[in-house]
């Protein structure tokens, strides 16, 4: 295996993680989110807060990391 095919792994690998521990930060932040509006009895038609903070969540995180 070539360096610069290993260096391009490592770093392919390193984004995954990045991605991963950024989607759970978004995914906790919305589920918290999700839980205090389900408290306050704001929103009753969602599915669950669960689902809720999942949707937000995928919806936030692949912004990050897009290149212009």
């Amino acid at each position: 295996m070539t360096t610069s095919k290993r260096h391009t792994e490592r770093k392919t690998v390193w984004e995954h993680l990045q991605f991963r521990l950024l989607f759970i930060t978004v995914f906790v932040w919305f589920l918290g989110q999700a839980v205090i509006t389900r408290v306050k009895l704001v929103r009753q038609h969602e599915l669950n807060c669960w689902q809720e903070a999942k949707r937000a969540a995928h919806s936030v995180a692949p912004y990050a990391f897009m290149r212009i």
